[in-house]
């Protein structure tokens, strides 16, 4: 990509972060938020930072807009992919991304649903999403 094109990628996936940080306020299970998908992308890798340490497992749905609301039949992590997870531990990345559904389109909403959660209180769940 250009220096512009990566510019922009910044600016989108740190405008992801920022709505992502509000999401996952006190965690139990269950659905946390939506966050609608502002250009075309491809998801390049998935980031979890954590107040503390501890473990929390995080399922991201994908749907249409028509098709809203997303549900865990739209995982955008079918088996055998990982999800995004953190394992006694305050951050992970996950840069191969097996088994996920990657691309995704202008409009199309993603629904944060926690799985499980352990002794973290705040997570951000940060998407590198290249623009395409």
């Amino acid at each position: 990509p250009t220096a512009a094109e990566m510019a922009t990628l910044r600016t989108f996936v740190n405008a992801l972060k920022a709505d992502h940080a509000t999401l996952l306020g006190a965690i139990s299970t269950g659905i946390k938020g939506d966050v609608e998908v502002l250009h075309n992308g491809v998801i390049r890798w998935v980031r979890l930072f954590a107040d503390a340490v501890g473990s929390i497992v995080v399922d991201i749905w994908k749907d249409s807009y028509a098709n809203f609301p997303p549900t865990v039949a739209d995982t955008l992590i079918p088996a055998p992919g990982t999800k995004p997870t953190l394992s006694s531990q305050t951050n992970s990345e996950d840069t191969t991304l097996t088994a996920w559904t990657v691309k995704l389109t202008k409009g199309d909403i993603l629904r944060f649903n926690v799985d499980s959660a352990t002794t973290v209180k705040r997570v951000l769940v940060s998407l590198g999403i290249e623009r395409t």
